[in-house]
């Protein structure tokens, strides 16, 4: 999911020109980069929105835990969870890519 979406904003970078002097090798190097940033900004965002919720502890287990059913998870327990999604991967990329 992260790499996927820094890949895509990587594209559009090169698209606009901003990346042409990239070979594809960097530009792999900056997408997977972009991509451990994004985890990490995502991470910290919906370790907010559970803190909120009084469920903290119960995140941070399935983070040690249970990975693979992290998204049913998060489904079930944050209000809105794809727009939530959404909005948190939006604010990533304007801090990410100083738009």
């Amino acid at each position: 999911m992260y790499l996927e979406t820094a890949r895509r904003w990587v594209a559009e970078l090169q698209d606009s020109g901003k990346l042409s002097d990239l070979d594809s090798d960097a530009l792999e190097k900056l997408a997977q980069e972009y991509a451990r940033r994004l985890e990490e900004f995502y991470l910290e965002e919906v370790a907010r929105q559970m803190e909120k919720c009084g469920k903290a502890v119960e995140f941070e287990r399935m983070l040690l835990y249970d990975g693979q059913y992290m998204n049913k998870y998060l489904n079930q327990t944050i209000p809105a969870y794809p727009a939530f999604r959404l909005e948190v991967f939006s604010k990533a990329r304007k801090v990410i890519l100083g738009e």
